[in-house]
C-alpha cells in the first residue's frame, strides 16, 4: 500500500500559506483564493467523508484560484485535488494536477526545496498506483536525494518514500532491496513516536512483502501489529486501517480458513467505501470476497 501521504500534503499546505501571505503586499488579498479558509472547508468536507461533495468543493476552489490567476491559490487546490483523485482512481487527472504542481513550485522558486520532494513523491505515487514503476522510482530517487540535500533523511516524509520505494522492488522481485528499504523505514519511523499511522503503514508493507515471499504466518503477525495500532490508537479511524484488513484477508484465504477471510475482506469493503466510496480498490476487494465466499460454498 503506498505510504500515507496526508501530513506531506498538508506540510506543502502549510508552506503555501505562508508564502502566499508573506507575498500579499504584491497584491489585494480579495485578488487571492482566500487559504486559510480553503483549508478550514476541506477539514469539514473531509469530516463529511463525502467524495464528490468534496471534488465539487475542491473543482470550485479552483477556479476561484485560476479566475484570480492566484498561483499559491492555485497549487495549493492542485495539491489537494491531485491527492483526492488518486485515491478515487481518476489517474490521468491526478497526473496531470501534480505536473501542474510541480511546474508552478519551480517558478515560485521552490525548486530545490523540501516541498518540491513533496510533490515529488506524490507524483510517483499517482505511477505506481498503474504500475508505472520505472517512472515511479525515478521520482522517488530524486525526492530521496532532495530530502538527504535538505538534511531530512530522519523526517517522516524519508520514512514514507522508504516504504514505497520497497513497495517497487517488491513488485519487480527484488525482495532483498524491499526488504532494506522496509527496514530503513522502520529505523526512522521508531525514532518518531508521533508517527504511529506511519508505523501501521510500515507493517501493512512488510505484511505484504511477506505475503509476495509466502511467508504466511510472518505476513499475518505483521497485519495483526498495523491493524492492532489502527484500532487501538487511531481509533479505527485512518484511511490506511483497510488495508491491514484486507491483507489478513488475503493470509487467511491463501491458508484456507475461509470463514476468517470473509470477515476481514467484509470489514476491508466497509473501511473503503466508508473512506473513499466505490473506488477500483473497492472492486477488487469485493471481487476477493465473492471468491471467497464461493470457496465457502
Amino acid at each position: 500500500m503506498n505510504a500515507d501521504i496526508t501530513q506531506q500534503e498538508r506540510n506543502l499546505s502549510l508552506l503555501l500559506l505562508a508564502f502566499h501571505y508573506r507575498t500579499k503586499g504584491k497584491g489585494r488579498m480579495d485578488d487571492r483564493l482566500n487559504l486559510q479558509e480553503f483549508y478550514e472547508g476541506l477539514d469539514i468536507m473531509f469530516q463529511r467523508k463525502d467524495r464528490k461533495e468534496t471534488q465539487r468543493y475542491l473543482e470550485g476552489c479552483l477556479r476561484e484560484a485560476e479566475e484570480k490567476k492566484d498561483t499559491s491559490g492555485i497549487v495549493a487546490v492542485c495539491n489537494e485535488l491531485g491527492g483526492l483523485c488518486r485515491v478515487t482512481g481518476q489517474i490521468d487527472r491526478a497526473k496531470s494536477l501534480y505536473a501542474r504542481v510541480l511546474s508552478l513550485l519551480e517558478e515560485m522558486g521552490l525548486a530545490s526545496t523540501e516541498h518540491y520532494a513533496t510533490a515529488l513523491i506524490n507524483t510517483g505515487d499517482v505511477h505506481l498506483m498503474v504500475k508505472e514503476l520505472a517512472q515511479a522510482l525515478e521520482l522517488f530517487l530524486r525526492a530521496e536525494k532532495m530530502l538527504i540535500n535538505c538534511g531530512l533523511g530522519g523526517d517522516y516524509r524519508m520514512a514514507a518514500l522508504c516504504n514505497n520505494i520497497s513497495m517497487i522492488y517488491r513488485e519487480t522481485g527484488q525482495f532483498a532491496e524491499a526488504e532494506q528499504a522496509l527496514d530503513k523505514a522502520f529505523h526512522i519511523i521508531k525514532g518518531l513516536p508521533q508517527c504511529r499511522g506511519e508505523l501501521a503503514t510500515t507493517y501493512v508493507n512488510l505484511g505484504e512483502l511477506q505475503v509476495s515471499q509466502r511467508k504466511l504466518e510472518m505476513a499475518k503477525e505483521s497485519f495483526l501489529s498495523a491493524a492492532t495500532i489502527f484500532e487501538e490508537e487511531t481509533g479505527g479511524t485512518d484511511v490506511h486501517y483497510s488495508a491491514a484488513c484486507a491483507g489478513l484477508g488475503e493470509v487467511f484465504y491463501m491458508t484456507g480458513k475461509f470463514k476468517e477471510a470473509e470477515r476481514y475482506y467484509e470489514k476491508a469493503l466497509e473501511l473503503i467505501q466508508r473512506d473513499f466510496g466505490k473506488t477500483p480498490a473497492y472492486d477488487m476487494v469485493a471481487d476477493n470476497l465473492e471468491k471467497t465466499r464461493r470457496s465457502l460454498r
